[in-house]
């Protein structure tokens, strides 16, 4: 049996991609490519590696030497085998027969062909790559390897074997100069002060108003093609261009959907890039030392492939979805996504419903991540934000009844699944405001819900406010007796103090960059800096980290916690942070060892376990999420010991709970007083800066647990301000 590919759909570079595997009888089956991550702050954290540059250049000659006589290319190609290897070792049953005539049509490659096409997979997809601009010095044989590829008819195809490409496509591989000469030799003009795009277009547009002249004996004539259709200079131009192109070679996307499902299933990640293999490549070559844990590879995140397929199917609906939302705008586009999401609540009624459901329950925090349910349960809470914005208050209250209904996927929103149901509840149930009665019963109902979202256990800390805010609220609203209010001492938070600090500001037009300023010591610094060397001169020692020196704190005492032996998160052996950490799984699983945890930070047993750490991994330099080995030790005990324990709890709680969203968001500088044992958070703001939502939160985290926090304004000098 022969097998071919063929595309489903438009292929925009940064769009997803539905491939489709066609044998010769025609059976085939949808492939999606290039899945989001679960969540817009998913992406926060790299568990593997943050640092090493992304380039597909080849290393350094530092770098070549540390390989040890191994040639960097080959390093490559052993890595991405032995991802492909591993996951068809446990998990071939999720590749049907003609995915596995893939795999062993790239295995039957020569070795210089493997090396080629690794080099050109972790590059740029759906892009025509010219041979003369290639250079790979581990491939001996470049020309015989692009040819190899293309003699196989499977992964990669050639220019000069396309019908009907598009002009604009060969001349966007030109470069500005080529194009310069390009257009010079065939007589055109208007290219001097325009972009590439232009020339692309100006070229284009001039082939086709002119028409093709033929000199013959009987002197210039027009050309007609084979149909009597007047030939334009397109068609000698495009000749021109693809002489002077040379030789060009694209891997056709049938392949890369099935190796980018291969990685993704070896990575356990939403998403495959370039990156994932190097950080395999980078610990191979010791440029990088990994904290020592117990690997579990698993076998069962997915069951079977259909439910691979259904996840993929649903990772397709939520990328739609996601552009959407990312792309702004969105009143205008409220219909168009109620259309994507209204369906999706019809395949997450019958996930719940089905017998699957019973069985997550008794399977792992993290692996039930990679359902199709859980994808869908994400998406029903983005359809009730449409109806709610639609003005269809009821289908949306009816929503996160159900979403609250569920204990399965995604606990960790139950907090903000009660927030919004009880909003609905208060303002929009009640159809007839002058109705005191009914007004009345739905405010209670409002005020049940908030108070079963503090009494669920999985209800996040960063909800409580919040909640505990329109309790008060309510009870003044019903006239509850004084005796029966709810007490809640600290809702009432106090402002963070607002400060002004007032420097010479460099001019904008003058750099050319982020606006600068000068600092006490007249040094050209940032906003942030300015307003730190003002601190400074106050008497405080401090950072502009943004969290950073925080982020170091949680990982010297978490670190023990961060690498236990839990199944299903350590599937290799170069991570930085177990798989589940950006996840409501990384608190469920270990909560009995955070809550022993919390309450040694609280009794001030935190310097303990960072000295523990530090003795042990400071000389390696261990990798470790957050961690950041540049900071002296001495100052992060001391800015431990400022914070205090009940304070350092409650922030290392909300890390726990909440890392992917709420490692970003910290205020700018951290500032502390060793002799007097105090410490500051400051947020800068320059004049039109505002509060995000995620700098609000922790502002209210820090100040509800008694610590200081200033609005610092970096305003500049007038000459009347002294």
């Amino acid at each position: 049996m022969s097998f071919s590919f063929g595309l489903v759909g438009p292929c925009p570079e940064e769009r997803p991609v539905l491939c489709e595997l066609t044998d010769e009888n025609g059976i085939g089956q949808r492939l999606f490519k290039r899945p989001k991550f679960d969540e817009p702050g998913d992406d926060i954290i790299d568990l593997f590696d943050e640092s090493y540059p992304l380039s597909t250049d080849s290393p350094t000659e530092e770098d070549s030497q540390e390989v040890e006589g191994k040639q960097w290319g080959t390093l490559y190609v052993d890595v991405f085998m032995t991802a492909l290897n591993t996951v068809l070792e446990n998990e071939s049953y999720l590749f049907d027969d003609n995915e596995h005539r893939v795999f062993e049509a790239f295995k039957d490659l020569e070795d210089d062909c493997k090396k080629l096409y690794v080099r050109l997979f972790l590059r740029r997809r759906n892009k025509w790559f010219r041979i003369d601009m290639l250079s790979y010095r581990e491939i001996l044989d470049l020309q015989g390897a692009w040819m190899g590829l293309v003699k196989s008819s499977i992964f990669a195809s050639s220019l000069s074997s396309v019908p009907d490409i598009d002009i604009e496509e060969i001349l966007s591989l030109f470069s500005v100069e080529e194009l310069k000469c390009l257009g010079t030799q065939l007589n055109y003009k208007g290219f001097r002060g325009v972009n590439k795009n232009e020339m692309i277009w100006a070229l284009k547009n001039q082939s086709e108003g002119q028409s093709c002249l033929d000199l013959s004996q009987s002197g210039l004539s027009l050309l007609y093609d084979g149909q009597g259709r007047r030939r334009s200079r397109l068609h000698k131009l495009l000749n021109e261009s693809m002489e002077v192109l040379g030789p060009c070679v694209m891997l056709c996307e049938g392949p890369i959907a099935v190796f980018e499902r291969a990685h993704l299933i070896f990575f356990r990640a939403t998403d495959f890039n370039e990156k994932s293999l190097r950080k395999f490549i980078l610990a191979k070559i010791s440029k990088r030392n990994f904290p020592e844990y117990m690997v579990f590879r698993s076998t069962e995140v997915f069951l079977n492939r259909q439910d691979l397929l259904d996840y993929e199917n649903a990772l397709e609906i939520q990328s739609q979805v996601d552009d959407i939302f990312n792309s702004g705008n969105i009143s205008s586009k409220l219909q168009t996504l109620y259309d994507i999401l209204e369906p999706v609540n019809e395949h997450w009624q019958r996930c719940l419903s089905s017998t699957q459901v019973g069985h997550n329950e008794e399977r792992d925090h993290y692996l039930i991540r990679f359902t199709a349910a859980w994808s869908y349960t994400r998406m029903m809470y983005k359809l009730a934000a449409v109806l709610s914005r639609l003005g269809r208050h009821r289908e949306a209250h009816s929503i996160y009844t159900a979403l609250l209904g569920q204990r399965i996927y995604r606990r960790g929103k139950r907090g903000d699944w009660y927030q919004r149901k009880a909003l609905i509840e208060n303002l929009y149930m009640c159809d007839d405001k002058k109705n005191v009665k009914e007004a009345r019963r739905w405010k209670r109902k409002s005020l049940a819900t908030c108070e079963a979202g503090l009494q669920d256990p999985d209800t996040h800390m960063i909800y409580h406010y919040d909640l505990q805010k329109r309790i008060m609220r309510l009870e003044r609203e019903l006239r509850v007796l004084p005796k029966d209010k709810h007490v809640f001492f600290h809702v009432a938070l106090k402002e963070p103090i607002r400060r002004t600090f007032y420097g010479t500001r460099v001019s904008e037009v003058e750099i050319g960059r982020k606006t600068i300023w000068r600092n006490l010591e007249g040094e050209e610094c940032s906003v942030e800096e300015m307003c730190l060397s003002n601190y400074r001169a106050l008497g405080w020692k401090g950072y502009h980290t943004e969290g950073g020196i925080i982020k170091t704190i949680f990982a010297y005492i978490f670190w023990d916690i961060l690498f236990l032996p839990v199944p299903y998160v350590f599937e290799t052996e170069f991570q930085r942070a177990p798989l589940d950490l950006t996840t409501e799984a990384f608190y469920l699983s270990r909560a009995s060892e955070i809550n022993r945890r919390l309450a040694d930070i609280e009794n001030n047993l935190a310097a303990k376990f960072i000295f523990e750490v530090y003795d042990r991994e400071f000389e390696r330099k261990t990798e470790c999420v957050g961690m950041d080995w540049n900071f002296d030790i001495q100052e992060v005990l001391e800015a431990t010991e400022c914070i205090g324990g009940h304070a350092l709890s409650s922030i290392c709680k909300v890390l726990c709970e909440e890392y992917g969203h709420r490692s970003a968001g910290m205020p700018d500088l951290f500032l502390w007083k060793p002799e007097q044992k105090k410490c500051l958070f400051s947020e800068v703001k320059s004049e039109n800066d505002r509060l995000s939502d995620t700098q609000r939160l922790w502002i209210d985290v820090l100040v509800g647990a008694s610590v200081p926090v200033e609005l610092c304004a970096g305003l500049e000098k007038k000459d009347n301000v002294k």
